[in-house]
C-alpha cells in the first residue's frame, strides 16, 4: 500500500492503550523521503472533536474528504513514528487550509 504527507490512515496503536492493540486514525506528516529510505512515517494522531481539545488542535475541515466518520482534530502535540505493516488502510486527506495549519505547529515545535 502507497501513502504519502498528508494521507489519513487507519493503523494499529498498540503502545497508545496499554497491551492491547487500538485502531484509529492518524496523519501522515513527514515526507516521502523517510518512508523510501526508513520505512517509516512519522504520524499525528487524530482524535473526535468531543474528546477534550488541545489548544494546538487542528480541526478536520473536510471529513468526507479524509474519510472521517465524525468530526475529528488533529493532534499535532502527539506525534508516533510507525511502519508500513502498522498502516491498516487508506481512508483520505486533508485539505490544503488543514496542511498549512499542520505544517505551522510543526515549525513552531521542530523549528
Amino acid at each position: 500500500m502507497t501513502c504519502r504527507r498528508w494521507d489519513v490512515i487507519a493503523v494499529s496503536f498498540p503502545f497508545l492503550e496499554g497491551t492491547d492493540s487500538k485502531r484509529r486514525p492518524a496523519l501522515i506528516v513527514s515526507t516521502d523521503r523517510l518512508e523510501k529510505e526508513q520505512g517509516l512515517h512519522w504520524i499525528a494522531i487524530i482524535t473526535t472533536a468531543k474528546s477534550r481539545s488541545g489548544s494546538d488542535d487542528i480541526a478536520v475541515t473536510d471529513r468526507e474528504r479524509a474519510g472521517l466518520p465524525e468530526d475529528c482534530v488533529i493532534r499535532v502535540a502527539r506525534l508516533a513514528t510507525v511502519s508500513d505493516m502498522q498502516i491498516v488502510r487508506r481512508l483520505g486527506e486533508i485539505v490544503p487550509k488543514d496542511r498549512n495549519a499542520v505544517l505551522s505547529l510543526l515549525r513552531r515545535y521542530a523549528a
